[in-house]
C-alpha cells in the first residue's frame, strides 16, 4: 500500500515502463517547476555572493546524497533483518530529500516568518506545510492530484504531523502590528485544508499508532516516521557541514569561531584528530580542504543508528534513525557556529528585514490587485473561490512560488523603481 498514489491510479506509461513507482516520484519532482525554482532561492546567506555559494537546489541535491549514503551504510552495519526491511530504497530516500525544502519562499526564514505574519488569522504559512501542498495540490502534472507521488513518499515529507487548528494559538493578534518580528515565526504544523490528505497517508497506521503519532508537547509535535528522521539527519549534516564550507569559502567564519576549547573537547569524543580538522577546514589548497569536509561528512553518516520506540507498532514509525550522542554534540557545534556568526549576525538580519519588508509590499499589492497582478495559474483559481480567506492562500502561494531574483524584479516594477525596464513576461507566466 505504500506505493499506492492518492489519485488511485499507477501512473506506469505503458507496459515497457520498468521504473518503479518511488523512481517514477524521483522523475517528476526533478522535473516539477517547484524543483527548478530552488535554484534562485537562497541556502544561508545572500543571493549574489558568487558562484560558489549553495542554493536551495545544490543544499537539496547534497541531502539526498547525503541521505543515500546514510541508508546504504546502515544496510551494511544492521544486524537485524526486520529493521533493513524497512529501510527506505535510494529512489524513495533521494525524492524525499529533494522535497525537503521545496516549500521555502524567496528570502528563507526570513520570507517564510513573513508569510507566516500575514497568514497568521487565514490558516498560517509553514514551509514543509507548503511542501506538502506543493505536492499534492500546486503543482499541476497530474491536476488535481499535485504530482501525484506515493505514499510514502508523502509520509516522508509529512516532518510535523500536526493540524494547525489543534494547536492552542492567539488568532485574535494582528502579527503584522507586533513591532516583535520574532513572533511571527510559524508553528510546525500543516495546514487545516490538507486534512483529507493527512489521513490518506496515515491510512496505514492503526488507530492507535495515529493518536500518538499525531501527539504534541507544549504545541509542538514530537514524531516523524523512518524515513523522514533519516532525511532529517542528512538535512543537518549538509547545513552543519556544507553551509560550514560556503561560510568559511566566504570569509564569514573565521578560524578563531572554531578553534576553542569547546570544539576541541568535543573533537576528542570521536575517532577525528581536532588539529587536522581544522587545519584542513581552513587550508589553502582546495584538494585538502575537500578531504577534511569528506571526513566529517562521513564520520557523521557513519555515526547514525537505528532505535525503536516503543509505544509504535508499525515499523514505518517505531523505527528512528538517530545521531550518536558524541556525533550529535560536534554536529550541534557546527550548526551553531553557523548561526551565531551568519544567519544571526547584523547584516543578514539587516537583509532579513528588508526581505520581509519586500514580500509585505508584495502581498498587499497583490492582495488588492488580484486580477492585474497575480500569475496566470493563480488567476484561474480567482474564479473557484468565494472567501477572502480563500484569496490570501492564493496570493501566499503566488508569492511563496516566487525566487528571491524574480521577487525583488517584481518588487522594483510595481513600486517604480523600476517601472519602465524591458517588458518582462515571467512573473505572470
Amino acid at each position: 500500500m505504500w506505493a499506492e498514489r492518492y489519485s488511485g491510479e499507477n501512473r506506469q506509461r505503458g507496459p515497457l515502463d520498468y521504473r518503479d513507482p518511488f523512481e517514477r516520484d524521483r522523475t517528476r519532482v526533478i522535473h516539477s517547476a517547484a524543483f527548478r525554482r530552488l535554484q534562485q532561492k537562497t541556502q544561508i546567506y545572500g543571493g549574489h555572493s558568487g558562484h560558489f555559494h549553495r542554493t536551495r537546489m545544490t543544499h537539496s541535491l547534497e541531502v539526498a546524497s547525503i541521505g543515500v549514503s546514510i541508508t546504504r551504510n546502515l544496510h551494511h552495519v544492521l544486524q537485524s533483518d526486520s529493521i533493513k526491511a524497512w529501510l527506505p530504497p535510494d529512489d524513495l530516500i533521494f525524492v524525499i530529500c529533494l522535497l525537503h525544502d521545496m516549500g521555502h519562499p524567496p528570502f528563507g526564514h526570513g520570507g517564510e516568518a513573513a508569510l507566516n505574519a500575514y497568514m497568521h488569522t487565514f490558516g498560517g504559512f509553514e514551509s514543509n506545510a507548503q511542501t506538502l501542498r506543493l505536492a499534492t495540490n500546486i503543482e499541476k502534472a497530474y491536476n488535481p492530484y499535485g504530482l501525484d507521488l506515493t505514499r510514502r513518499t508523502l509520509l516522508g515529507i509529512l516532518k510535523y504531523p500536526i493540524k494547525r487548528s489543534t494547536l492552542r494559538l492567539d488568532l485574535e493578534n494582528n502579527l503584522l502590528k507586533e513591532a516583535d518580528r520574532s513572533l511571527w515565526t510559524p508553528h510546525k504544523v500543516y495546514y487545516d485544508d490538507d486534512q483529507n490528505v493527512v489521513e490518506w497517508i496515515l491510512a496505514g497506521f492503526s488507530a492507535s499508532d495515529v493518536e500518538q503519532f499525531q501527539h504534541t508537547v507544549e504545541n509542538r509535535s514530537v514524531y516523524h516516521s523512518f524515513d523522514c528522521s533519516i532525511m532529517d539527519i542528512a538535512d543537518s549534516i549538509a547545513y552543519g557541514v556544507h553551509d560550514l564550507e560556503d561560510a568559511i569559502h566566504l570569509r564569514l567564519i573565521q578560524r578563531h569561531h572554531i578553534e576553542n576549547n569547546e570544539f576541541v573537547s568535543l573533537i576528542q569524543d570521536t575517532h577525528l584528530d581536532a588539529h587536522e580538522v581544522i587545519n584542513g577546514l581552513f587550508a589553502q589548497d582546495l584538494a585538502q580542504k575537500k578531504h577534511t569536509i569528506g571526513a566529517l561528512v562521513h564520520f557523521f553518516i557513519s555515526s547514525v543508528k537505528v532505535c525503536e520506540l516503543s509505544e509504535f507498532s508499525h515499523p514505518l514509525i517505531r523505527f528512528q534513525a538517530k545521531l550518536t550522542d558524541s556525533a550529535q554534540r560536534l554536529l550541534n557545534f557546527l550548526i551553531n557556529q553557523i548561526f551565531k556568526q551568519i544567519i544571526d549576525s547584523p547584516p543578514a538580519r539587516a537583509q532579513e528585514f528588508g526581505g520581509q519588508n519586500l514580500l509585505i509590499n508584495l502581498f498587499n499589492a497583490m492582495l488588492a490587485n488580484p486580477e492585474r497582478l497575480l500569475d496566470s495559474a493563480s488567476r484561474a483559481a480567482l474564479h473557484n473561490i468565494s472567501t477572502h480567506k480563500q484569496l490570501t492562500r492564493i496570493v501566499c502561494d503566488a508569492i511563496a512560488n516566487l525566487t528571491d531574483d524574480s521577487a525583488i524584479r517584481l518588487h522594483k516594477k510595481l513600486y517604480a523603481e523600476n517601472f519602465t525596464a524591458q517588458w518582462d513576461t515571467s512573473f505572470f507566466d
